[in-house]
């Protein structure tokens, strides 16, 4: 993996371990990432759980006056009431955050 590569998935890990919006919900445990497929494994401790959950987020880049955001637009889960749930919250909603500079321009190069 080279050194961009790097840089962007570790920004794109970033994004996961600080998003309030996920971690509303609980403690982000891991995050693994997938560039060629566009998805983050994110295994996540839900508030009041014993067992963790992975949550598979499916993102892309979006460029914008202010730069490259990273967008959620879909979340998968095995677990049914997680996954029902995502699907429901994500028909009519993303979540977006701008990467920081530098890095969503190698982000858009490498893909």
């Amino acid at each position: 993996m080279s050194f961009l590569s790097n840089a962007r998935d570790k920004a794109i890990e970033m994004f996961f371990q600080r998003n309030d919006f996920i971690n509303k919900f609980g403690e982000i445990l891991n995050v693994d990432i997938d560039s060629q497929e566009n998805q983050a494994n994110v295994t996540i401790l839900l508030h009041g759980e014993f067992t963790p959950t992975t949550l598979c987020a499916h993102y892309c880049f979006e460029d914008t006056d202010q730069g490259t955001m990273i967008v959620i637009n879909k979340v998968e889960s095995a677990r049914t009431l997680v996954n029902e749930i995502a699907k429901w919250w994500f028909k009519d909603n993303t979540i977006k955050k701008q990467l920081p500079k530098g890095t969503g321009f190698f982000a858009k190069i490498l893909f």
